[in-house]
């Protein structure tokens, strides 16, 4: 359900004389002074977080004080203005769900003016806004914060809880994130970590995880696919094992497809049940959070039993009487309102098969992670797509922290494992004079660390500076991509149009985090490259439109039409792409990447 008014996208405003609201959070991240004796790995989850250790040899996860192995990966504004996390914000959620975050894995490291983060902002309850830096934002009353810090502020949590547990500091750890996750979200989700104190060993694919912890003490020779259906998201990947070595080879999901999707499709059925005998009615967000928790709780129930009863009382005024819904749920409505969804996740593993030419024949075992994988459904669908029942190694819920753990204990130990993973989502380049099109520099599923070079020459006499538009995603055009931001080549040697060229070679390390280095060919010396998010992505779309419009006519430029965008001379003709062979390890940044490692690393 939607929101009924969407506030107006502006800072918000603290009263004068309103004491400042400490979040707990650093500025900027600073490196622990002394890294801890232990490592811990965390699944960052949209529902719930998780962490893991090793401990005598065995991979254990980590209770609260109350007992808990997951922590509600919520952060809350209290009527008091302080800031609460995890359980003590899922207090308050049913009352006061516009101050309570939760979700924020759907939306860090995206965009505020991105078309998907646009078309989510009605399910929000809470106001999504934008932030300083052009990224989403989460306003609470009189304070705003990054996405980046709500993350931060759930793994400081986690951070504590393992403190705690262990009787010591802990400052290292080894953090998941969805195997379909973009580079932008992944290095959100770095900083994320060094903001709580954090000194992030790796950032680690999800389904990868969860087979480190399948084959783990097992020996296994297998070729195996992880289907992990989460609180908010969906992956497929298929690895190849062999005793240390777990090898990735083909990986696809949907970052909008997960358990709060399953939720709302509840929430619409309980909504259509009230207006049929009170007719339309305008929602508070009050009443939409209980219907989400109902919708949420039924959901569960229905794993285990054939109906539900679903009673909330007072859940609306009507005619001035306060007035309840109840309904009953059953396991097959239930199926026949998310059949959809299941498909969906079905329809995408075919595609992650298909990529390598396989088959579900050609599939040994197949691993369930996620704690939306337990619906009966599911599993169902699994084993007529699969021909076979799912594995039940591993816990759904606990998988992916318990294989963070193994790699951050393997990082450490002189027996350590090997991870070949792939690239998730094509990397571009958008071609000004192209028509809008997307000329792709590094494919999906090309295993990592990779390195690949795009050459450029200049297209005017004494041509200083040009744009280079960086896209990721599988479409032909800009409009179906995801933009990155914008590397700016400056400080260009004089000569004639086209006798300058460029190789600027585009780096993707173990973690997926893009690197780019630039160098002029004939001298052989690097090339200033700046690396910028500033813009919209609908900006950047119009702007190489103008450019196409401009290359259809003929003309750099049509009279009248101003100088360029601001460091841009023209556009960069392109003289194709080449693979240069993988380096051993990941590359250390150049000098000319300033702008671009600060974004990634938070210095």
């Amino acid at each position: 359900m939607g929101n009924d008014a969407h506030p107006p996208q502006t800072p918000p405003v603290v009263p004068t004389g309103a004491p400042a609201i400490d979040v707990g959070l650093p500025d900027r991240p600073v490196a622990p002074a002394r890294l801890s004796r232990i490592s811990i790995g965390i699944d960052l989850g949209t529902s719930n977080s998780c962490a893991a250790v090793v401990q005598d040899g065995r991979p254990r996860v980590i209770p609260s004080r109350d007992g808990y192995n997951t922590i509600p990966s919520m952060v809350a504004l209290n009527q008091r203005n302080r800031v609460v996390v995890g359980r003590h914000a899922k207090g308050q959620l049913l009352f006061n769900p516009s101050r309570t975050v939760h979700g924020a894995k759907r939306l860090v490291g995206r965009a505020f003016d991105s078309s998907v983060v646009q078309s989510m902002l009605p399910h929000f309850p809470y106001d999504v806004v934008a932030g300083e830096d052009g990224f989403c934002a989460v306003r609470l009353g009189p304070l705003t914060l990054s996405m980046v810090q709500v993350q931060a502020l759930v793994l400081r949590e986690v951070k504590g809880v393992a403190e705690n547990f262990l009787g010591e500091e802990v400052n290292r750890a080894v953090i998941t994130v969805p195997a379909y996750y973009s580079e932008q979200q992944r290095a959100a989700v770095r900083r994320a970590g060094a903001l709580a104190g954090l000194h992030v060993e790796r950032i680690l694919n999800e389904p990868t995880a969860a087979s480190l912890a399948y084959a783990w003490g097992r020996n296994v020779k297998e070729r195996v696919l992880v289907y992990d259906l989460g609180g908010g998201t969906f992956d497929a990947s298929v690895l190849e094992l062999a005793d240390r070595v777990y090898q990735v080879i083909s990986t696809g999901g949907d970052t909008f497809l997960g358990g709060v999707d399953f939720d709302d499709r509840i929430v619409a059925f309980l909504v259509r049940e009230f207006e049929k005998l009170h007719g339309p009615y305008k929602w508070d967000a009050v009443a939409r959070s209980r219907l989400a928790d109902a919708a949420e709780r039924a959901k569960c129930a229905l794993s285990e039993q054939e109906s539900f009863p679903v009673h909330l009382p007072y859940l609306a005024t009507v005619d001035g009487k306060p007035t309840a819904l109840d309904t009953t749920l059953t396991r097959a409505g239930l199926e026949a309102l998310v059949a959809p969804l299941v498909e969906r996740t079905v329809q995408t593993c075919a595609r992650v098969l298909d990529d390598k030419g396989l088959e579900p024949r050609d599939v040994d075992e197949v691993i369930l992670v996620g704690g939306q994988s337990r619906m009966p459904l599911v599993q169902e669908r699994i084993r007529s797509f699969f021909g076979k029942a799912p594995s039940k190694a591993v816990h759904p819920d606990e998988a992916v922290a318990i294989g963070a753990a193994l790699l951050a204990h393997s990082l450490n130990s002189a027996e350590g494992v090997v991870l070949i993973d792939v690239v998730p989502i094509s990397i571009g380049v958008g071609l000004p004079g192209g028509g809008g099109r997307v000329k792709r520099v590094i494919e999906r599923n090309t295993p990592l660390p990779v390195r690949k070079e795009y050459q450029l020459a200049t297209t005017k006499d004494d041509q200083k500076t040009f744009d280079l538009w960086i896209f990721e995603g599988e479409g032909a055009t800009v409009a179906e991509c995801q933009y990155l931001g914008t590397i700016q080549l400056t400080g260009l040697p004089r000569g004639g149009k086209g006798s300058v060229r460029i190789a600027v070679a585009f780096e993707l390390g173990e973690e997926c985090l893009l690197a780019v280095r630039a160098r002029e060919i004939g001298s052989g010396r690097e090339v200033e490259v700046v690396f910028t998010t500033k813009g919209t992505p609908d900006e950047v779309k119009k702007r190489l439109e103008k450019e196409a419009s401009y290359a259809a006519a003929g003309i750099e430029r049509p009279p009248g039409a101003g100088a360029a965008p601001p460091g841009h001379d023209g556009p960069p003709a392109s003289t194709g792409s080449r693979e240069i062979p993988r380096p051993a390890s990941p590359p250390e940044p150049a000098t000319g990447l300033k702008g671009l490692w600060s974004r990634i690393t938070g210095r």
